[in-house]
């Protein structure tokens, strides 16, 4: 069983009811049938295999929103071979990167209309596990991303048991699942278009939630009946200060909206607000790439609210390891290990890496949490220098290392900033005294340009004196960050 046979299936089914429907420019007022959807599919399969795509390649997919974007990522599945997806707002450094490693043969542009060779291609390579639908590559530096390699069967556990946790969390399942955030990745495309169709939902593709389309977030979400919907942290933050909902004005005047939101940590004064002001259940889900998709979808009190925990494990096995290098047995804290049918096989061609993540089994998650003596879980902290900014992860040292490849730089120090609207990134950088052109802004627009803006810092402070560092030479984030402040307090 493949993802593309679920679409399959619903097409055979319901083949006249709606799969995705856009209320989006430019591409507002398209609907996507399920027989539609698996005729588009084969429409662009079939021009697939004469440019030579076939079962166990590799087609990386540019992630876009636009109509044919998931007909194709279902096509590369139809002849079996295996979908790297493509960041469009990736910096140039990025893509290349992945492109390089992922030996991609073509790259796909549904917006384009196009089936490129992937000219990045280094070749070679260990085979990939039976059944793989996908590398999705996550940040670790611009030199050598690390991709997680993903099967049918371990994206399908995931889904279908993430849709059984839900259920069991509100006693029903939702029939429409509302898009608000670009098309991005494997966190977006997974989340809101693959997950709601192996549960048998709709997809309701809303405007885009910035500042300038928030005030009307809710009647455009209410006006298309939305149940349940996905939001990072940061745009929690952004409706609990600009948008207004009707339908908690009377209680019971409209449908409760469940809202899912994982991909930074979500402060309790945003999640009581929220659940406050709108008339919604806001459900703090915790997931890892590496583990396919969200493994803990949250808790809800006795009045049936959401809480800040986790919740129990729904996809994977959950346990604690102490810091004393034991099992953390009952309740307690630790570093949060998953495993089970959900859990990756690992990075591709990076054995290393695969060995740093998975021991015996278990995957080491990075971050810290708490257990209580019902086993529902809370995330408490994060042992990795990551940010986790706009739902995307990014990693320090990739900041750090981009930076050092720019005229005049001669060493720097990333920093995470942690901001009502989320986690930021800040820059420190050590200036040659001799080069009196390092302007900050020109490092962000370069840094932008290498790494895509969601990767790049938000601002950069630039010293000549030698960076604060711990024993080792490794640069010490407390005072650094300590520095930045200073340097950019006017």
């Amino acid at each position: 069983m493949t993802l593309f046979d679920i679409y399959e299936r619903l097409a055979e089914r319901t083949p006249d009811h709606p799969a995705i429907s856009y209320h989006r420019a430019p591409h507002a007022g398209t609907v996507l049938t399920w027989r539609a959807l698996a005729d588009r599919s084969r429409e662009i399969a079939d021009k697939l295999g004469p440019a030579g795509v076939e079962g166990g390649g590799r087609c990386a997919v540019v992630m876009i929103d636009h109509p044919d974007t998931v007909p194709t990522v279902l096509a590369v599945w139809s002849l079996g071979a295996v979908v790297v997806p493509i960041d469009s707002q990736w910096g140039t450094d990025t893509k290349r990167s992945v492109l390089a490693l992922s030996g991609a043969d073509v790259v796909l542009d549904a917006e384009r209309d196009t089936c490129v060779e992937n000219s990045e291609a280094r070749g070679g390579g260990p085979a990939l596990p039976p059944g793989t639908a996908m590398i999705s590559y996550t940040s670790g530096s611009t030199s050598d991303p690390k991709g997680v390699v993903l099967t049918h069967g371990q994206l399908l556990h995931a889904y279908e048991s993430g849709g059984r946790a839900l259920r069991d969390l509100l006693g029903h399942q939702p029939s429409r699942f509302g898009v608000s955030m670009r098309m991005s990745g494997l966190g977006i495309l997974g989340m809101n278009y693959l997950w709601p169709a192996v549960l048998g939902m709709s997809v309701e593709v809303l405007p885009e939630l910035t500042l300038l389309s928030a005030s009307r977030y809710w009647t455009e979400l209410r006006a298309h009946g939305v149940e349940a919907t996905y939001l990072v942290p940061a745009l929690v933050e952004l409706l609990n200060r600009v948008a207004t909902d009707e339908g908690a004005e009377g209680e019971g005047s409209r449908e409760t909206v469940v809202c899912l939101s994982g991909g930074a940590p979500l402060s309790p004064s945003a999640h009581a607000s929220f659940q406050e002001r709108f008339q919604a259940i806001l459900l703090n889900v915790y997931g890892l790439t590496e583990a396919s998709f969200a493994a803990f979808f949250g808790d809800r009190d006795a009045s049936g609210r959401g809480t800040l925990s986790i919740g129990r494990p729904a996809t994977v096995d959950a346990r604690l390891r102490g810091a004393d290098g034991g099992v953390v047995d009952g309740p307690g804290e630790g570093e949060l290990e998953l495993s089970g049918p959900a859990v990756s096989c690992g990075y591709h061609d990076n054995p290393s890496a695969t060995e740093e993540l998975v021991h015996d089994g278990w995957l080491r998650s990075g971050d810290l949490a708490r257990r209580d003596a019902e086993g529902r879980y809370w995330i408490v902290g994060r042992r990795k220098d990551v940010v986790l900014k706009g739902g995307f992860t990014v990693h320090l040292n990739e900041v750090e290392e981009a930076a050092g490849l720019l005229p005049g730089v001669l060493e720097s120090a990333a920093v995470r900033l942690d901001l009502p609207t989320g986690e930021d990134i800040g820059l420190l950088v050590r200036s040659d005294s001799a080069w009196d052109r390092l302007v900050p802004s020109a490092v962000v627009a370069a840094l932008e340009e290498k790494l895509g803006r969601q990767r790049a810092p938000r601002r950069v402070a630039v010293t000549v004196d030698p960076l604060p560092r711990l024993g080792q030479e490794k640069i010490d984030r407390r005072e650094a960050l300590a520095l930045w402040r200073r340097l950019t307090s006017d």
